[in-house]
Order: structure tokens, then sequence, then C-alpha cells
């Protein structure tokens, strides 16, 4: 079963043969089965794309013409998806939390307020894992602070999520036992932040912020 890994909000713009076919709202999801990442593009008028493959530079399409290879290219605000089925498509993909369905893709980003924050946190991040370009976030690393882009395993067991903590590019630093509990530590990539995640009953219970020094 495939594992959702993240969700946003965006604006995209579909050219189909040096014509405009889509400009406006979109929504994106990113999903793992096993070796296969899928990036899907869901358009408001209707139409879906699902990118699939290994990399994100070894992707394909399902069409109407038959199965088309894609090729990405990292732009410096948003990324595009292009290949040919007869005529040539061009899909960009400008990724946000705006929340208006009749946004358009040139239109300036929203301002996000205190309730969006987070998840313009996980907006950022789906920059990074689409491009594979290092992200910075400006989520603050305060002791006990939850991680914004790990809240979605807990409750998973811990041997099963281990999988997705390195796929996202965490490095276990060690791990320690306290009564019913163990503490495991991993550094956040590209922050060097340190990271406890703690364990109970073979499931994740916390995943927060805590001093750096306990990952070295």
């Amino acid at each position: 079963m495939a594992e959702v890994l993240v969700r946003a909000q965006g604006r995209c713009k579909l050219m189909s043969g040096g014509y405009e076919a889509f400009n406006g709202h979109c929504t994106f999801k990113h999903k793992k089965a096993g070796n296969t990442d899928a990036y899907v593009v869901k358009l408001d008028d209707g139409t879906d794309f699902n990118f699939s493959g290994p990399g994100v530079q070894a992707l394909s399409v399902q069409t109407y013409a038959g199965v088309r290879n894609v090729k990405h290219k990292a732009q410096a605000d948003h990324e595009v998806f292009s290949w040919n089925d007869g005529e040539a498509r061009r899909l960009s993909v400008r990724l946000d939390q705006v929340q208006n369905p009749d946004v358009r893709f040139d239109d300036p980003p929203q301002k996000a307020d205190a309730g969006s924050l987070l998840g313009a946190a996980v907006g950022a991040l789906i920059g990074g894992l689409i491009s594979g370009k290092p992200v910075t976030t400006t989520e603050p690393d305060r002791e006990g602070a939850p991680v914004s882009d790990l809240q979605s395993l807990v409750g998973a067991r811990g041997g099963q999520a281990e999988g997705t903590l390195t796929s996202k590019g965490y490095t276990y630093r060690g791990g320690t036992k306290l009564a019913d509990s163990s503490f495991t530590y991993w550094e956040q990539p590209y922050t060097n932040n340190c990271v406890t995640i703690r364990t109970t009953d073979g499931r994740y219970q916390s995943i927060t912020y805590t001093k750096r020094s306990d990952c070295n």
C-alpha cells in the first residue's frame, strides 16, 4: 500500500501544444510504495497527472497515447514536468498554502497567518522532495517543540517507520531507555538539529526537537 508522505495546495499552469490549457488552483501529493515515488497533481478542472518512477529524474506518466517519459526541471520558485504524447505538454507547479480556488499561476503567494505556518513549512519541504535540493525552514528547534514534517509518523510502528526517516535524510545518532519507553536520537538533514523519538509499546509516541548534544 502506498504511503502518503506530503500533501499541499498549489497553483498550476498546463501548456499543451503551445497553448494554455489550464491556469489555476491545484493540489499536490507525494506518495511512496516500495522503491517507487509518485507525484500526483490534480487540477481543478478534474485532470489528474500521476508522475511515477524510482527517482525524480526517471519519471513516467500514463497518457491516452501510452506511457511517456517525463522530464523534470526545478526552477527558482516552481517545478516543471514536460512530456510529449503527440503534443508537447508542460505542467508548471508552484506549491504554497493558497486556499483560494480562483488563484492563477502568476498570482503572488498568499501571506501565511498563524494558523497556516505549519502548512507553509511543509510546503517548503515539498520543494526539496521534488527537486532534491537542500531546503531550509524557519521552524524553531526549541527543545520539546514538535517536528512538523514527522508528525505523520506519530503512532506508527518503530521498525516500519525508520525507513521513512532515512528516506527523508535523517541520520540515526543513538538511543537510550527510560522506564517503559525508549528514546532514539536523529540528526535532521540540512539543519543538523537533533530530534528525539519516544517509543512505547513499539509505537512512536512523540517526535520533538531536543538539545543538539544528544546527537553527539
